[in-house]
Parts: C-alpha cells; sequence; structure tokens
C-alpha cells in the first residue's frame, strides 16, 4: 500500500475560494506526495480553467506537470450533481481525461436509488470505461435517500460482471453511518480497489486526517491487510488545514505526510 492525496488536500481557502490543483501539483511533490488522485470536481466551479472552453489545454498542463515532478495519477474523482443526477458530459470528459493522462481509476457517486437504477443509468459508462480500460470504482455515500450499505455496493458490482467496476471506500461515510469499517472491508473483498481516507467523530463528514477524529485505524489498516488489499490509502482530507494561511499549508501538508508514514507502519 502506498499513501496518496487527492488534489484537493489544501485547496479549500480561508476565505471561502479554491485553489485549482494545477498551481498544487509541485507543492504536494516537494513534500513527498507523489501519488495523488485528481479532483476533477473543479469542472463545477465555473470560473475554474477545468470547466472552460479551454480545459484540453489544462489537461495537458497537469501532463506536463505529471512528467516534471515525476508523478503518479492514480485515480481521479468525477464530478457529481447533488441531485444525484449523472453529469453526461463531464463524466464523458473525466473518461477521456483519464485515458489521456493515463489513470486507472475513476470514483464515481452512485445516483439516488438501488441496484437496479445505478445498473441502468451507469451501463452506458460501463462499456465505454471498458473501451478505455479504466475501472469506475462506485463510492460508498452517507446520506439517508443515497447508496450507502456496502452489501448493495456488492451487489451491484457483481451484476456489472465486469473488470471494469468496483468499489472505492470512503472511511468517513462509512463511520458517519455507524459501520464496523473492519467488517465492511471484508464484505467488499477483492471489489474494493480505491480509497477515500478521511476521519470524523461520527457525526459529521468533517474530513480530518486519520487519527484526528474516532476511527480505529488498527482495525482498518489490519482488515485491509488480511483482504490482501492491493490498492492505495488515499487521502480526502481537505477540511482539517482550510482556515490556515499558505505557510501554515505547507506544514499541515508536511504532518499529513507524517501520519501517512505512520498509518502504513500499522501494516507491517
Amino acid at each position: 500500500m502506498r499513501i496518496a492525496t487527492s488534489t484537493n488536500l489544501i485547496s479549500f481557502n480561508r476565505d471561502g475560494s479554491k485553489t485549482e490543483m494545477i498551481h498544487l501539483l509541485g507543492l504536494y511533490a516537494k513534500e513527498g506526495f507523489k501519488v495523488l488522485d485528481l479532483n476533477l470536481c473543479e469542472m463545477l466551479n465555473p470560473q475554474g480553467s477545468l470547466a472552460g472552453s479551454d480545459w484540453k489545454h489544462y489537461v495537458g498542463k497537469l501532463k506536463e506537470l505529471k512528467s516534471q515532478h515525476a508523478l503518479t495519477f492514480n485515480q481521479a474523482h468525477a464530478p457529481y450533481a447533488s441531485d444525484g443526477h449523472i453529469l453526461d458530459e463531464l463524466l464523458n470528459r473525466c473518461l477521456d481525461i483519464c485515458q489521456q493522462l493515463g489513470i486507472p481509476l475513476l470514483v464515481v457517486h452512485p445516483t439516488k436509488g438501488g441496484v437496479q437504477q445505478n445498473l441502468g443509468a451507469y451501463e452506458s459508462y460501463v462499456h465505454s470505461a471498458e473501451q478505455k480500460n479504466i475501472i469506475l470504482a462506485f463510492e460508498n455515500l452517507n446520506a439517508d435517500d443515497e447508496m450507502t450499505e456496502i452489501t448493495e455496493l456488492v451487489e451491484l458490482v457483481k451484476a456489472f460482471n465486469s473488470p471494469s467496476v468496483g468499489i472505492c471506500y470512503d472511511t468517513g461515510h462509512a463511520h458517519l453511518r455507524g459501520h464496523d469499517l473492519a467488517l465492511d472491508i471484508h464484505v467488499m473483498g477483492s471489489y474494493l480497489v480505491a480509497t477515500h481516507i478521511a476521519d470524523n467523530k461520527g457525526k459529521e463528514d468533517e474530513h480530518l486526517l486519520p487519527f484526528y477524529g474516532t476511527i480505529d485505524w488498527d482495525a482498518v489498516v489490519r482488515a485491509l491487510v488480511e483482504t490482501k488489499y492491493a490498492g492505495d490509502l488515499t487521502y480526502e482530507c481537505m477540511f482539517f488545514n482550510q482556515h490556515l494561511p499558505l505557510e501554515l499549508k505547507l506544514q499541515a501538508l508536511r504532518q499529513a505526510r507524517v501520519v501517512g508514514e505512520y498509518l502504513l507502519t500499522r501494516a507491517l
């Protein structure tokens, strides 16, 4: 296992603005984060470069930075609508970007409803992912009208019966729902292909670093080892530092790396 991070780790700012990932990749690399999850949710910012007509130039710059800093893009996160509907144009664009940048996994949110609704909604995208050799990783969510149960996600993956479908396990969402995280991991088994690693205290989706909340991380890591999970531990911890000025965010990056290195020792 490797420690990775979403490119949104220090993107949220005190004034409510967000720094685009293109300006952060060098900082992540300098502080030892060489494996990155591209937060393509930037597409939802109407003023953002990735949302505009020049998005292909932006992707080209990402490719240049990847080479310049010897980065690995282990996965990406597709934008999603609050009402649960698929953003067709943006999702197809994400698949194209993953193909261009050699990203093997694209994390997606299930639509509202159950297995049958998601089978119908995502059928064409799974076919496209198969053609592009990309895995769509369905994420467990946390609202009452969303897909929160791991057994449902496993049923969905089995129903697709495709090498291009798997599960992204969000530890923060599972903890909010009161799950036994170790049990979830065993239930997912080989269907688990990606993670969103975040902590909270069981009441809000706080997106904290591990050990800043109440998740039993020893149990989580032990279960991952027992199930022979071969993927990465990918941070989605963007709120623990959002009120810090940039100079202190660099120290927060170092703290995140230290915590990640400690977490990996629990797998030994």
